[in-house]
């Protein structure tokens, strides 16, 4: 073996003097042979090495200059599991008992898919990241300083989600999955992929179905402190929901300087919640003044978003420099109709026996945007655009009492918004520093009418001027420390500006047509640690508002009273971390967990509010024999404070997989899960401390969930659907419809007014 050894390296000195023009004298043919003869004889003899395993985890976190990727292909649960559940694992993420998700601790942030804005997914999240198995997902990004190309959009955050990708020749290739729990309700999803010359095309679809056997258990409490009155309610509703999702991808890369792509999308779901209470009212001395039974029979409620767009992207003949022409087209319907009947009266409140409320809501939207990179002097970079939003919001109010004692209600709203917006931005890498600053400029203009001329109509003109920066340093391969400052603004959306009154027995509620944008700032502070063996990330945040939207909670007449108003101000100072640990070659272990502190004021209404609010979420892999994977998982969530008026308890779960892959290449891959096995039911109470009301309102439901899920990939293609690498994407709306959805929960008005 020396001589072996030897005889390479007089080798390679004599190649590497003649490379270099030596005037050493060449190998003379006696050298020649006597060099092969060495080797020949080192390679008779046989040579046996000891077997060498080196065992390290590929890291599944990696960070940069705006944002940090959770590798989800290289999650071994990724193959049967939902993307909402391997969302638990993503830093800076969490998503409570309710599957409601947060990151950096609030809900003010938005989901895209490869890159851009997608309105299925930010109307309701949850349902449709349910339904998407993660085997389809390549990675999670959390894009933690969006920059002046997205600050002003009213997000602190962004969830992009990169579907999984590969590249070219012709073919066909994809994943089906379903699976069914212990109630019979069954899923199913499928992900294709071909390509037709420079065509590639991939499509998806996915179905869930939920019935009406996740039955909720509902009790109410409120405590009128002026009148020392008290409303009780208990009962129990069920809700049978089909939710439906699909997608289409196209790319057309005619030579290595053009792109064309295109995508057609949307989300489709029906509902019918139906329910059961019994309500009454006690006095100061505990005397029924009176009750009655709800029963509530729902209409087939439906809610659907589709969406297309196009870009086409140039590049030059200057590397990384790149013009993208861009179009988006959203529209998106949401339709609710509810009848209720008041039976077993006893002194009842309300002149009517039956009640009936019928509301519609669409919205349509356009968007064009340019946007041009262009690097210069080596380690500069400048980018700037332009965009153009027409946004059109049509909501229609029905209310039919019965009995004839109170008038029925129609009322319809026009909102529109028209945006215009144009950014700088310039970003420095060198060596081991990197460091980005940008500005935007928006003007909006908003106006409302009234066509049944129930209120006069308004308008009004907003300029907003959205500062952004952030610093990076690289101490090694391994280590890096990031400051990020941003701002962003929030519109409010039509359900928060519809000022049509909803008069129940018991609520009024309507929104606010004199809304006007909110502001945010934020800063953040990022440690980063990459090794073999062990990954961790810190990273301390700090954010606040003074204007922000909340819901004005009040009481009149025996009923609770609702609208909104920018009077909120806002401080939450939070920590989140994350680490991925591999103890042995078969046994790992992850955390991911964050902790803050909310403080709400408002010097209007006079009222304050504070609390903690923490998150954990952690879990245990471990390889067995036959090729069989078990995982363990824990988790808490502890809301807080929620808003001005409330606080919410905490909740635990927990579960458990086992995972085996079949047939060649591990194609085939069946997992039995169990969550929360030992817990039939769970409860979340939340309280409201302050105000004209005091009260406690406890939701429970099933938590015990069993179920099988089985996934198999098929085919060989190497393609992938090719994306611009600037493309259009609208956050700026909360409370209504818009292309990013009312928030990334699509969620009530409570939850977006405690967002952080």
């Amino acid at each position: 073996m020396k001589r072996l050894f030897l005889a390479i390296l007089v080798t390679l000195s004599a190649l590497s003097g003649l490379a270099q023009g030596s005037s050493q004298p060449s190998l003379s043919v006696a050298d020649s042979a006597a060099i092969d003869s060495a080797i020949n004889a080192a390679l008779a003899k046989s040579v046996d090495l000891e077997e060498v395993t080196v065992t390290a985890q590929r890291p599944l976190v990696k960070n940069e200059i705006d944002r940090m990727s959770y590798d989800i292909q290289a999650d071994g649960d990724s193959r049967t599991l939902s993307t909402l559940e391997m969302l638990k694992k993503v830093p800076l993420v969490s998503v409570d008992g309710k599957d409601e998700i947060r990151v950096k601790g609030g809900t003010n942030f938005k989901i895209y898919k490869n890159g851009h804005p997608d309105p299925s997914l930010s109307t309701n999240a949850k349902e449709v990241l349910k339904a998407i198995p993660a085997s389809m997902v390549k990675r999670i990004e959390v894009i933690t300083e969006p920059g002046a190309k997205y600050d002003a959009e009213g997000v602190s955050a962004i969830l992009n989600i990169v579907m999984a990708e590969t590249t070219s020749v012709n073919g066909l290739s994809g994943t089906v999955g379903a699976g069914v729990n212990q109630y019979g309700d069954p899923n199913a999803s499928a992900y294709l992929t071909t390509q037709l010359g420079k065509v590639v095309a991939s499509v998806n679809y996915g179905y869930r179905h939920v019935g009406d056997h996740m039955k909720q258990l509902l009790s109410n409490d409120v405590n009128y402190t002026a009148s020392g009155t008290s409303l009780h309610s208990e009962g129990e509703s069920a809700t049978k929901v089909n939710i439906n999702y699909g997608n289409l991808d196209l790319s057309w890369e005619p030579d290595t300087l053009n792109l064309l792509s295109a995508s057609f999308g949307g989300f489709f779901y029906n509902f019918r919640p139906d329910s059961e209470t019994q309500v009454g009212m006690r006095d100061s001395d505990g005397r029924l003044l009176y009750s009655y039974r709800q029963l509530t029979a729902s209409d087939l409620s439906s809610f659907y978003s589709f969406n297309g767009r196009a870009d086409y992207e140039h590049k030059t003949h200057r590397k990384n420099e790149a013009i993208t022409l861009s179009y988006m087209l959203s529209t998106s319907r949401n339709k609710l109709g509810q009848n209720h009947r008041y039976v077993d009266p006893v002194n009842p409140p309300m002149p009517y026996d039956s009640f009936s409320q019928h509301n519609k809501e669409n919205f349509w939207e356009h968007t064009f945007q340019l946007d041009w990179a262009r690097p210069f002097a080596r380690w500069h970079k400048m980018e700037t655009g332009v965009k153009y939003i027409y946004r059109s919001n049509h909501s229609h109010t029905q209310l039919a009492y019965g009995g004839g004692a109170v008038s029925d209600v129609d009322t319809e709203f026009d909102h529109l918004t028209q945006v215009a917006a144009a950014y700088l931005s310039y970003t420095y890498q060198r060596d081991k520093w990197s460091a980005r600053a940008g500005l935007r400029y928006e003007w909006s203009y908003l106006r409302a009418e009234y066509p049944d001329g129930s209120a006069e109509g308004f308008h009004r003109s907003l300029n907003d001027w959205v500062p952004t920066a952030s610093l990076s340093y690289q101490f090694d391969m391994a280590n890096s420390l990031k400051f990020a400052f941003s701002t962003r603004i929030e519109r409010p959306g039509i359900s928060y500006l519809n000022p049509a009154v909803i008069d129940a027995p018991e609520s009024v509620s309507f929104g606010n047509p004199g809304l006007s944008s909110a502001r945010h700032y934020s800063m953040s502070a990022t440690f980063m640690h990459i090794g073999p063996k062990f990954t961790f990330n810190v990273v301390p945040v700090f954010s606040l508002s003074n204007n922000q939207i909340t819901q004005v909670q009040t009481a009149s007449g025996g009923k609770t009273v609702s609208t909104y108003a920018n009077t909120l101000s806002e401080r939450w100072a939070g920590l989140s971390g994350f680490f991925q640990w591999q103890l042995h070659e078969k046994t790992s272990v992850m955390f991911n967990g964050n902790i803050g502190y909310s403080r709400y004021r408002s010097k209007d209404l006079d009222l304050k509010n504070s609390g903690w609010d923490s998150f954990f979420y952690t879990q245990v892999t471990q390889q067995l024999p036959w090729k069989l994977r078990l995982t363990g998982n824990v988790g808490q969530w502890d809301v807080g404070a929620d808003g001005l008026y409330g606080k919410q308890g905490h909740a635990w779960f927990y579960g458990f997989g086992l995972q085996r892959s079949f047939l060649k290449e591990d194609r085939l891959t069946v997992r039995l899960n169990a969550q929360s096995p030992f817990n039939k039911r769970t409860e979340f109470v939340s309280r409201t401390i302050q105000g004209d009301y005091t009260g406690r309102r406890s939701i429970s439901f099933p938590q015990r969930d069993f179920s099988v899920s089985v996934s198999y990939r098929f085919g060989s293609l190497n393609a992938r659907v090719k994306k611009a690498s600037a493309t259009i994407d609208n956050n700026d709306v909360v409370g209504g419809s818009s292309a990013g959805g009312n928030g990334a929960q699509g969620g009530t008005p409570q939850s977006q007014a405690g967002s952080k």
